[in-house]
């Protein structure tokens, strides 16, 4: 859909800062940030981890997941959002890299993805309601599963 009204432009800025927001929080280890990113009663599909139901559990299982690491980058492209009324559908690329600690600090664990999202406008502003990644790539071993 062309960006043809200031609000349907508006809605795709906006849907892109709470998917920036959601890389920036976590390699930054702000986990209330998430609040700004996911509903209350968002579902994260994590394929190959999990289904995590509830904002909560999806800030737990990344802090579980990321607080293992010494220091992480997810880098977002190639955004496609559709926006129709209060609801939306999101994709973007995902590139992520993870470096270990210890006894794998000379390490990088690499994920290529893709995050396909439903969001929906909130009193707040658009939130996600529903997130799968999908994997499409990964390499390397950080020791997470020790």
């Amino acid at each position: 859909m062309a960006l043809t009204t200031p609000q349907n432009f508006a809605d795709h800025l906006e849907i892109q800062h709470v998917l920036n927001l959601y890389a920036s929080a976590i390699d930054k280890h702000q986990w209330p940030k998430l609040e700004q990113v996911f509903t209350e009663d968002a579902v994260a599909d994590f394929t190959g981890i999990g289904i995590f139901e509830g904002r909560q559990a999806i800030s737990d299982v990344i802090e579980s997941f990321l607080t293992k690491c010494a220091v992480t980058q997810h880098l977002l492209g190639n955004y496609n959002i559709e926006v129709e009324g209060d609801k939306a559908t999101a994709t973007c690329y995902l590139s992520a890299m993870h470096a270990g600690m210890g006894d794998y600090e000379n390490e990088i664990f690499t994920v290529w993805g893709e995050y396909s999202d439903r969001l929906e406008r909130t009193a707040e502003g658009w939130r996600i309601v529903h997130r799968t990644l999908t994997t499409l790539h990964g390499s390397g071993d950080i020791g997470l599963n020790d």
